[in-house]
């Protein structure tokens, strides 16, 4: 998929780990790892610039006209949430939510259904389609 292909280049390039994700029909829900916080917005801008180009041109042409304002092609918000993880409580807290998202929205009964997800990386053997880091101290 062209989306997570983007976000694999992205996070490889600027040494990012990836330890959790999901990717929804509307929106994506990622727990990075960070050797320099401060390259946070830099990553998020790069991956969100260079996403919506590459998906820019499988989106259908009647719903690409509502993702523009003005005369910029708008995929993505122009913020992001970012929490910094302190805790190990925390740390399972978030990840748990994020692979329960799916469950939430209705789209699958169980979080291990879905297939655009890292819980598989963590509740199995199988390997989901991004590499995933889970070499964390407190697990």
């Amino acid at each position: 998929m062209t989306l997570l292909e983007q976000l694999r280049e992205t996070l490889s390039f600027h040494k990012v780990s990836l330890v959790a994700y999901v990717l929804m029909p509307s929106h994506i829900h990622l727990l990075l790892g960070f050797e320099r916080i401060e390259i946070m917005s830099v990553v998020m801008q790069n991956f969100k610039l260079l996403s919506a180009r590459r998906v820019k041109p499988y989106i259908p042409p009647g719903f690409v006209n509502e993702l523009y304002i003005g005369d910029k092609f708008r995929m993505w918000q122009p913020r992001f949430d970012d929490v910094i993880i302190y805790s190990e409580k925390q740390f399972k807290i978030k990840i748990e939510y994020i692979h329960n998202n799916p469950v939430k929205a209705g789209l699958v009964q169980s979080a291990a259904e879905f297939e655009f997800s890292s819980v598989r990386d963590w509740l199995t053997d199988e390997k989901g389609k991004l590499l995933v880091e889970k070499n964390w101290p407190w697990l």
